[in-house]
């Protein structure tokens, strides 16, 4: 639904409703995204959103949460590999979800431990998209950068936040490599 405001509600720990505002006005995310059922993770539950949230020792923040929501990661469509992302996590209880990768990316890869890996680029592992929470933005929503694993984990940072960079992939405007 092109230019339709998505809205989310997360319960946390103890039963708590926290509210969330809305996200990805000017984008349809599910285009990003290949069609096929097979390059994406089936919806996750309150139970694989706590734990993969303990197991990186990271809250996920609510713009990523409504991404999930609406698709629970998988291939980015080819219609946008000049964005060089390939690929953003999903939530899974079953392996191969986020803190898997995070395990992966953090303790063997040797990527600073800055925030969240999410996005895999045509590079297959060699350098990566983090949510990086030394810098937020005024709602608390991490800053969106390129790790290069090669360059000593040199950092470029392509968006203020999640919404802004999908929005540039999706409009095809350059992320900053």
């Amino acid at each position: 639904m092109e230019g339709r405001y998505f809205y989310i509600a997360v319960l946390r720990a103890g039963g708590k409703e926290e509210n969330r505002w809305l996200f990805f006005e000017n984008i349809e995310i599910q285009k990003l995204f290949c069609a096929e059922e097979a390059d994406t993770f089936p919806p996750f539950t309150e139970k694989d959103l706590a734990e993969t949230e303990k197991a990186m020792g990271w809250k996920l923040p609510a713009s990523y949460l409504a991404l999930l929501n609406i698709k629970n990661g998988g291939r980015i469509d080819e219609a946008y590999e000049e964005s060089w992302l390939s690929v953003i996590y999903g939530i899974s209880s079953n392996g191969k979800g986020l803190a898997d990768w995070y395990d992966n990316w953090i303790n063997e890869w040797q990527y600073p431990n800055i925030g969240i890996p999410f996005g895999e680029t045509q590079s297959a592992g060699h350098d990566l998209y983090f949510m990086d929470y030394r810098a937020v933005d005024e709602n608390g929503e991490p800053r969106i950068v390129l790790i290069d694993n090669e360059m000593n984990n040199a950092v470029t940072v392509v968006a203020k936040n999640l919404e802004e960079f999908l929005t540039k992939i999706y409009h095809h405007e350059e992320v900053g490599e």
